[in-house]
Parts: C-alpha cells; sequence; structure tokens
C-alpha cells in the first residue's frame, strides 16, 4: 500500500463517518475531506484536470477489450486506453456499448476501467449509467428491474419510491457503478410530451417532489451512490424530444415557480449529489435563446444562487440535437463551463471538446481557478461515494447482492401496487379463476402469456410490436375468433408523430374491438393511449412493461389482487387536450378477498337452426357469447332429420368451446326408427371448470307426452360438482313442465329442496332451471325461501307468454338462482340470441373463498 493510499483511506474513513452521522466529529472530517481535495487538486496537471471533466462511453466489454469502434472514435483500441489517454473523470455504461451484459461482466469491466484509471492519475473512475428503471434501464435482468417513475406515482407511496432507489442502489454499487442518473424530476404536465412521458413521476408537481425526495435518500442514504435529478430546469412541458431537436418550453416565470421547480428544491433539500441539465430553451428564464445546458442565468443564476445548489452538475448528453443547434460541437463544451456546468457528458468528438477546454484554459478565456471550483465538487462527490478508499468492487459478492429473491419480492410488491383499472364497462373484472382461451396481442405480449398460462389458460401470444404490420393485424385479428377473450398491449399507441407513424396500434386495438368479442386493452407505457379506444370497455394501465408490472397485471386480471394504482396524471380525450376523460386519482377497484364465477342459462331447442334443423356451430358461437364460466343447459331438445347425422350434442359443443360436460337424460332417447326422428332431450351443464362428480337426481315431473302426466319419480335433475379455489360448488340444472297442476309443483319443489338439504353447510349452490310457472306462483315459495333468487336481480322474465296444448297460458321463468355464501353482483337478460327460442340469464356471482 502507498502511502497516498494510506492517507486516502484514512481520509475516507472520516469523511464517511460525517455522512452517516456516527461519533466522529463532522470538522474533523470535513477538514481531511477538504485536505485530500486540496492534495489532489495541487499535484494534478491541466490536463489531468480537464480530462477529469468529461464523462464519455467506451466500446468493450472487458477493459482490455480491443475494438474498432474506439480506435475509429478515439484513436485507441481498448476502454483502458481511452481512459488513460484523455485522463477521463467518468465512464457511462450502455447496453450498444456492450458495457452491460451481466452483473459478473459489469464488476469486472469496472475493476479494469478503476486499475487504468488509478494506474495513470491516483484518481478513481466516477462510472455512471441511466438507471431509472421502467422504460429507461441499462442493466438488465438478473438486476431486479422495477417499474418506474409514473408507476411509483401510481402507487402514491415514498415508501416504494424510497425502496426502489435504495435497493437499486445497492446493486449498481455492486457491480462498480457509483452514479445513477435518476430520478427524473420533470413535471410531465403535457400528454403529449414525446421524451419523458412515463419516466416522470406524475404530472403534479408536489407528488413528484415527494417522490424525487424519497428517491435521493434511497439512491444516496441507503444505496451509498450518487443520485442525479434530471432534467433541470425541468423538461415535463415538451412537444419535442430534445434529443432529434431543441424543445421551447413556454412556462411564465411564475409557472416554473409552480410546476417546475419544486421537485428540484425537494432533491437539494434532500441532499441530492448531482443535477443534470435539460436541452430546453426557457424564455422566461432565459431570453437569449441558448438552451439551459449554455445558460448562465439558468445555472448559475437560479440553480447555483437562488436554489443554493452546490453540488456537481452535469449536462445531458452533448450529442443531442437540443444542445448543437445553435453552437458548433468545439464551442458547446465551454459555454457549457462559463454557464457553470462540472462535468460534460458524451459530447460528440471527445478529441475536439477535450482539446478545446484546454485551449480555453490555456488562452485565458477560461481561467483554472474555474476549472478547480468544478474539480473540487467532482473529487468531493468521488470521496463521499468512498470510490476513492474503495475503487474495486468483491467480485465474489455480486451474486449475493444483485437480484437476490428479497430484491425480487420488493420490486413485485411495488409492481402489485400500481395497477390502475380505468374503466370496467363490461364487467369482464376480475376474471374467474377457471381455465380459458386468451389471446394477448401488440407489444411485448409474452411474459404476459406465461403468466396467464400459469394460471390456467390456454394462451396464444401474438407479438405485433409498435408498428404492426397489416398482417400482423389480420393474424391477430383471425387468432381472436378462437378465443374467449382477448389482451391487447400497447405502447406509445398516441404517438403516431414517431413511435408509430402510421397508427398501425391504432388500426390493430380497433379491428379487435370490431369483432364484438371481449377485449382488453392495457396500455403498457403512457396510459394516455386508452384515450384513442373509444369503443374499449374495458382499459387498464400498468406504465410499465417491466416483468413485475405483467405480473402484477395478470394477478389483477384474476382478481387475486385488487387494482390499487391510482392516476398520477390527467388523461384528457384524443380530440381536445384541454378536456379531460379521466382526471388525475381515477382508479377503479374491487374486494380482493371475493373470488368471481359466472353463471348462465341457456336452451338449445331444434329451432337453433335455420330450417328447423340444429345448427351446432351457431349454437356454440351463441354460447361463447355469454362468456360464463358455468351455463346450466336446462332443456336440451335437439331433433335430426333425414338430412342429419346423429351427433352428441354436449360432447360436441364440449370440444368447440374448451369446456368440461355434463348430460342428464329426462327421458330416453328415441330409438333410431324408419320415418321417426331421433332426438336428445335433457338437462346438461358446461364449465370451464373440471367436473368432480356429476348425479342425475330423480325427480317428480311431468311427462312432455301430453296429455299424460306421470308425477312419479325419474330422472332428470342434473347435478354438477365443482372445485373454486377451495370452495366445492354444487351446480343443480332441471327442466321442469310446472303445468297446471299444484299438487305436482309442490311435489317438484320438495324433491328440489331434499336433494339441495343433502350439501355440506358450508358448500355453495347454484340452481339453474326453467320453470314453465308464474314466478310468484304459492308453490314455488319453498324454493325461493331455500335460495337467494338472484333472477329478480334480472327484474325481468325471459319469454313472455307462451301457450301450450291443453294448458292456460303461463310464464316461462328462466332463472340463476344461488345459496348461502354467494353475493349477486349482477344478474341480467341479455339481447335475443339469434341461436336459442329465448334469451338467457347470467348472473356475476362472488364469493370468499
Amino acid at each position: 500500500m502507498s502511502p497516498i493510499e494510506f492517507s486516502r483511506r484514512q481520509t475516507l474513513g472520516l469523511a464517511a463517518a460525517a455522512v452517516v452521522g456516527t461519533t466522529f466529529a463532522a470538522a474533523p472530517a470535513q477538514a481531511a475531506s477538504n485536505r485530500w481535495v486540496r492534495e489532489t487538486l495541487r499535484r494534478m496537471s491541466l490536463e489531468q484536470k480537464v480530462g477529469q471533466l468529461f464523462v464519455s462511453y467506451v466500446y468493450g466489454p472487458t477493459a482490455d477489450t480491443a475494438d474498432q469502434r474506439n480506435t475509429n472514435l478515439y484513436g485507441v483500441a481498448t476502454p483502458a486506453e481511452v481512459v488513460r489517454k484523455y485522463r477521463l473523470g467518468g465512464v457511462i455504461y450502455f447496453a450498444w456499448t456492450d458495457s452491460v451484459a451481466n452483473p459478473d461482466q459489469i464488476a469486472r469491466l469496472s475493476n479494469g476501467l478503476q486499475s487504468a484509471s488509478l494506474d495513470n492519475q491516483g484518481i478513481p473512475l466516477q462510472i455512471s449509467t441511466d438507471q431509472e428503471h421502467g422504460v429507461v434501464f441499462r442493466v438488465g435482468p438478473p438486476a431486479t428491474q422495477f417499474p418506474g417513475a409514473m408507476a411509483l406515482g401510481a402507487t402514491r407511496s415514498a415508501t416504494n419510491a424510497r425502496t426502489a432507489g435504495g435497493i437499486g442502489g445497492r446493486e449498481l454499487k455492486a457491480v462498480g457503478v457509483s452514479t445513477d442518473f435518476a430520478p427524473v424530476a420533470d413535471v410531465n404536465v403535457n400528454p403529449l410530451n414525446p421524451v419523458i412521458g412515463v419516466r416522470s413521476f406524475s404530472s403534479d408537481p408536489q407528488l413528484v417532489a415527494q417522490l424525487t425526495a424519497a428517491q435521493v435518500a434511497g439512491y444516496q442514504r441507503d444505496g451509498r451512490i450518487v443520485s442525479t435529478a434530471k432534467h433541470f430546469p425541468g423538461h415535463g412541458d415538451t412537444a419535442t424530444d430534445s434529443h432529434t431537436g431543441i424543445p421551447v418550453i413556454s412556462h411564465t416565470r411564475e409557472q416554473w415557480n409552480t410546476i417546475d421547480r419544486p421537485p428540484f428544491e425537494a432533491a437539494i433539500r434532500a441532499g441530492i449529489e448531482s443535477i443534470m441539465t435539460a436541452h430546453i430553451v426557457v424564455p422566461a428564464l432565459d431570453p437569449s435563446g441558448d438552451p439551459a445546458t449554455l445558460s448562465k442565468p439558468i445555472l448559475t443564476g437560479i440553480l447555483r444562487e437562488q436554489l443554493g445548489f452546490d453540488g456537481v452538475v452535469i449536462t445531458d448528453s452533448l450529442g443531442m440535437q437540443g444542445v448543437r443547434d445553435k453552437y458548433g460541437d468545439a464551442e458547446i463544451p465551454l459555454r457549457a463551463i462559463e454557464a457553470g456546468v462540472d462535468q460534460l457528458l458524451m459530447p460528440v468528438d471527445l478529441d475536439l471538446a477535450y482539446n478545446s477546454v484546454l485551449n480555453a484554459v490555456r488562452s485565458g478565456r477560461i481561467s483554472e481557478q474555474r476549472i478547480d471550483q468544478s474539480l473540487e465538487r467532482i473529487l468531493s462527490l468521488k470521496l463521499k461515494t468512498g470510490v476513492v478508499d474503495h475503487p474495486y468492487v468483491d467480485l465474489t459478492r455480486v451474486s449475493k447482492i444483485v437480484g437476490t429473491p428479497a430484491n425480487y419480492a420488493a420490486a413485485q410488491r411495488i409492481a402489485d401496487q400500481s395497477t390502475t383499472l380505468l374503466k370496467n364497462d363490461a364487467g369482464l373484472l376480475p376474471l374467474s379463476p377457471a381455465s380459458r382461451k386468451i389471446l394477448v396481442a401488440g407489444y411485448t405480449p409474452a411474459v404476459l402469456g406465461a403468466a396467464l398460462q400459469k394460471r390456467g389458460a390456454t394462451t396464444t401470444v401474438k407479438d405485433t410490436g409498435a408498428t404492426p404490420t397489416d398482417a400482423k393485424i389480420d393474424d391477430a385479428v383471425a387468432a381472436s375468433a378462437a378465443a374467449d377473450l382477448t389482451i391487447v398491449l400497447t405502447m406509445k399507441a398516441w404517438d403516431t408523430a414517431v413511435t408509430d407513424k402510421q397508427a398501425k396500434q391504432q388500426k390493430l386495438v380497433n379491428a379487435l374491438l370490431a369483432t364484438g368479442r371481449p377485449v382488453i386493452v392495457v396500455a403498457v407505457r403512457d396510459p394516455y393511449d386508452v384515450a384513442y379506444f373509444a369503443a374499449a370497455r374495458t382499459t387498464l394501465a400498468t406504465y410499465s412493461y417491466a416483468a413485475v408490472s405483467h405480473e402484477a397485471l395478470a394477478k389483477v386480471l384474476y382478481g387475486e389482487i385488487a387494482p390499487t394504482g391510482k392516476l398520477p396524471v390527467d388523461i384528457p380525450t384524443a380530440a381536445d387536450p384541454t378536456q379531460s376523460l379521466y382526471p388525475f386519482g381515477h382508479g377503479l377497484t374491487w374486494d380482493a378477498k371475493e373470488t368471481r364465477l359466472t353463471v348462465a342459462s341457456y336452451n338449445i331447442h331444434a329451432g337453433a337452426g335455420e330450417d328447423n334443423v340444429f345448427d351446432l356451430d351457431r349454437t356454440a358461437l351463441a354460447i361463447k357469447a355469454l362468456d360464463a364460466d358455468v351455463v346450466g343447459l336446462e332443456e336440451v331438445d335437439v331433433h335430426w332429420d333425414a338430412r342429419s347425422q346423429w351427433r352428441d350434442t354436449i360432447a360436441e359443443l364440449a370440444e368447440k368451446l374448451g369446456m368440461y360436460a355434463g348430460f342428464a337424460p329426462i327421458y330416453d332417447l328415441d330409438p333410431p326408427a324408419a320415418g321417426q326422428p331421433r332426438r336428445q332431450y335433457g338437462v346438461g351443464v358446461l364449465s370451464r371448470f373440471p367436473l368432480q362428480r356429476t348425479e342425475n337426481h330423480p325427480i317428480t315431473r311431468l311427462s312432455t307426452q301430453d296429455p299424460n302426466p306421470v308425477p312419479a319419480p325419474a330422472p332428470g335433475f342434473l347435478e354438477a360438482e365443482l372445485d373454486v379455489r377451495g370452495r366445492r360448488v354444487h351446480v343443480y340444472v332441471t327442466h321442469l313442465d310446472y303445468r297446471a297442476d299444484p299438487s305436482v309443483r309442490l311435489a317438484q319443489v320438495d324433491d328440489t329442496v331434499k336433494i339441495l338439504a343433502r350439501d355440506r353447510k358450508k358448500d355453495l349452490q347454484i340452481l339453474v332451471g326453467d320453470f314453465n310457472a308464474e314466478h310468484d306462483a304459492p308453490e314455488l315459495a319453498k324454493l325461493w325461501g331455500r335460495l337467494d333468487d338472484s333472477w329478480t336481480e334480472a327484474a325481468a322474465t325471459t319469454g313472455g307468454p307462451s301457450t301450450y296444448p291443453a294448458v292456460t297460458p303461463v310464464k316461462r321463468i328462466d332463472f340463476v338462482t344461488v345459496g348461502a355464501g354467494f353475493r349477486v353482483q349482477h344478474a341480467a337478460v341479455p339481447p335475443e340470441s339469434t341461436a336459442s327460442d329465448h334469451r338467457p340469464v347470467v348472473a356475476d356471482l362472488y364469493f370468499r373463498p
């Protein structure tokens, strides 16, 4: 250990003690820190000082990897040589520079670069990256992936924001990254902002301020890395992407004070060590037309003097068009330093920029004293983060810190609180736990498809991307025909200027909605997408397409958790940005302790097809349209004539619908005989849940072969037993010809009640039936007393008066009625179906497992 290293380590111990508030005296620690900075500055050459101002990227997965891109750009082949040649103060990692393949590789690269820097000038590098999480991240899995800023805004939790910052910071530090360019402190008040969007916490300045301060504490106090608030003075109301143009912010000084200033003030109060500038023009703050990055009135006058920030000011990338429009690449670094900048990030031509600053100091345009001011801040920052004392990371500890099960669980808990249900007009959600065929289409659908499949769904995945072709749209629409449900994911579908210039995502979603089949639209990035799908009756926002966000979405869809996210922004209408479609704070929910079960009645008759010939396909489509988990077929009465083959109706329906089936004949099937049609007559059940048991109970009935009543027990009362999330559910299906004989009615009700009484009290009971009787017939009172009549929730009967031979007119009553333990959320009589001779009843039921 050299004397310099030993001195540096002693100094850091005192400085670190001051940071964490131990018993070391603050004054000696600060004095020691200042002494190290002064001593380091004194021994540095001008070339070293200028190099410390620059943070640039280098190509290659290791410090000693030769890469032609380095040679082309810097004149030397390896990352280590780039660091040594320009005496860099810092490097920044990206995927496209091959810097972030996996945690072990990143850690080895960091150690190699630190070695190159220390060997060259005795000062460690500041290694940085943009790990905002959500839609902007550089270090991917197995590092923990959080859902991002706007998702945190939807949770309204400062604790969540700090947790994400703390875990993210510790994982970065473990691989040698000492600075994260996060959080985004911009207030996204412009829904058409092309560059910020979900990278912002909210459109509410106070919420952004609260969560920004919390994340600063997470990164710096818990994670022990540098946090960088960006993009000062506020990038949230831009309509131009500063990567490709120069945005002009029209805020008045008063508006800036109200909207943009609070988050940066909160960050400074929280002890933020670094602030990044924005390449935006704000005439109210500086009428010169210079971008904020090059504006002394903004960076020195407001940020330094008014807000009192004395940490490191770093530019956004100097390769962005927003800062290059007005001045040349040699002039930009000089004006940035003159404005008050300390660090220069990613100049287009590092050699040109480096020598431009060096020559400006030698010529006297920029004083060396001014350079030293920035160097004091930069060196102090390196000292505070511990990189001076511990420049290398322990490779054996990387896997113990990065992507641990505990960290993953924390990210999932946060994501679970962020999903926002915006619209549920079709009553599709929550889904029951039954198996179903689901098409998942749109942007990055594979992860959600896998999550749904784990829950018993049969999924078809169609990844159509952000700019789907017409062929992919047609393919997705065709696939939806075989699905019970379609879920389509959108990513900046509103942005037809840059992301999706031909509005193909909008075309995809609208084509799926036009099928008339159940569709759920999920905005997996900007929630503003939902304004462009007026026909959608079920919409959600996740603010992120990270894996944890897809898992949280699956949980919400299946009712495993309640959606608790609240909009952190206003969503305006597509036609008029001044009109609100959904206000800030909007978000629907339900009781997550309840499980949904949708039950329908249905009647299959010979008349279900054209020419009075049974049409299986049309009947299957009509039953599918009910979107029910259990369908009680309270009358199956199907004839086949000479043109038709004998078919097992229920078995074929079940196969077409992907459901389980049970059938109970009410009387024997007619034998095939010359001149006589075959007939299938009885009751049945179709279920998305496996049938644990079926039984055809004898019950007093009337023969349909009028006028010969036969009031004797005979089969024709079907029981199907299901298991739904651990609860035993009995589904009974009956068709009782309650004609004009009250005594038979009473016998039938007595039989029904006796059968129901056999079940355990804790079991759930559902009765689906078809009564040819008035609803208020006194003989039925005993049955309605045994069960809660959910049919009455529909406030209507189904068929109207029907006259039968030798019988007075009566009401035909189709019903779904349930026993204790069920809550009837909704019951309705949907529109007349062309595949049935009468109208079904659909009831949405809830129970507690």
